[in-house]
């Protein structure tokens, strides 16, 4: 597969029985696929693409918007297919990802993750020092996009959606 060359597209309606399928097998059960879900009828959803061949989609990737900080959004979920984790594909969809929330004039986004994977996007752990997480401080990390971002503090209030996880 040339993932140089990959198109995500934005997610429709008829795309959301396969996108939840990819999240439940992708994380072994239903919560990220109703955490989605929620997301979706909350209208909390800033960005949703996917990537698909003839065999369907094997790879999504969602931007939730943040209730605190402004400005930001949350990066959960991104899943790849099982068999074709490894090519670079959640890499692409990352990058193109974050230039869609770019475009969109985000302030920045928050990710809950792994430091050594995230971090080669820009993610910072050091950008999320100043924020009060509910989650693990040691895998909260913050992409700063507008200037300043790197240095806002308070707390970080997820949408109600992610009460389900």
């Amino acid at each position: 597969m040339d993932v140089l060359n990959l198109s995500p597209r934005d997610v429709t309606p008829d795309d959301y029985l396969d996108v939840s399928v990819l999240l439940s097998t992708a994380f072994d059960g239903p919560g990220e696929a109703r955490l989605v879900e929620k997301l979706r009828k909350d209208g909390d959803i800033g960005l949703e693409l996917v990537c698909e061949d003839e065999d369907g989609i094997y790879g999504y990737i969602c931007f939730a918007r943040m209730v605190s900080p402004f400005g930001f959004w949350s990066l959960s979920p991104v899943a790849i297919k099982r068999a074709y984790q490894g090519q670079g594909i959640g890499d692409q969809l990352i990058r193109r990802g974050l230039d869609g929330m770019r475009r969109a004039g985000a302030a920045g986004v928050v990710v809950l993750g792994d430091p050594d994977f995230y971090s080669r996007f820009g993610f910072s752990k050091a950008a999320a020092a100043g924020l009060d997480s509910p989650y693990s401080r040691a895998h909260t990390m913050v992409y700063p996009i507008a200037t300043g971002a790197k240095e806002v503090t308070g707390r970080l209030v997820y949408p109600p959606a992610f009460s389900v996880l």
